[in-house]
């Protein structure tokens, strides 16, 4: 079987590329830094291979289908849109090229990642959509993180619905905050990023559409919707 896997280069997507491979996947990982990737490479050998791609620039997911293709990838088994980056500040200290990039990074890659691989899945193929809980509630100090996450989680709603037709599921994953590189200050009472890798493989294993970590933040599911509530991060 063969699983792709967004930004592979550190973090959970790190770690994700090492438990697929111990479930015997070939992995093609994705991320921008080469010197990342070369280092999974020389460690995995030929049960790894990379792309290496900046998700924020448009056209990158038919760069990667190409290079995939150059590769020999004919069959996608598993797509794992994990790639992600943060900004803590106030909405209107944005500029515009900054809320582009997240967005883009964020909401439209996932999106256009799968539409691309889509020819190469087949019924049984799977796409994991990794979010955030911050999807269901307001974030001041990260407002524009926020709102990209809600918005992928609005898409993959749909994405659901359209890929179901052709036997593919879409499971969406919402961690809360996790410990990792993505922070330049971990907030207090962040999730260790293997919970989050380990519940993404029991996911994938079981076939669940939706996986909160911990299990006990599906209660934002159910609360009044945002921006009703609001939740502050502790740094």
């Amino acid at each position: 079987m063969l699983a792709v896997v967004t930004g592979a280069s550190r973090g959970i997507g790190r770690l994700l590329v090492e438990r697929l491979i111990k479930k015997d996947y070939q992995v093609v990982g994705i991320a921008r830094s080469e010197e990342a990737l070369k280092e999974l490479k020389a460690r995995f050998g030929d049960s790894f291979e990379y792309v290496v791609q900046d998700l924020a620039q448009n056209g990158a997911e038919r760069e990667v289908k190409k290079t995939l293709e150059e590769l020999g990838v004919d069959k996608v088994d598993l797509l794992i849109n994990n790639a992600g980056f943060a900004v803590k500040k106030p909405l209107l200290e944005h500029g515009e090229e900054e809320l582009q990039k997240l967005f883009r990074v964020l909401t439209i890659s996932p999106v256009l990642m799968t539409k691309e691989l889509l020819p190469l899945m087949q019924s049984g193929s799977k796409v994991v959509m990794v979010m955030s809980g911050v999807a269901f509630v307001r974030t001041p100090e990260i407002p524009a993180y926020g709102a990209a996450k809600a918005a992928l989680h609005y898409l993959s709603l749909t994405l659901s619905e359209e890929l179901r037709e052709k036997g593919i599921k879409v499971i969406r994953v919402y961690p809360k905050q996790v410990d990792t590189p993505f922070w330049d200050k971990t907030p207090k009472g962040a999730i260790l990023p293997e919970q989050v890798a380990d519940a993404i493989m029991r996911a994938i294993e079981k076939e669940k559409e939706e996986v909160f970590v911990p299990g006990y933040i599906k209660v934002a599911k159910y609360l009044p919707r945002w921006p009703a509530l609001t939740y502050r991060f502790e740094f």
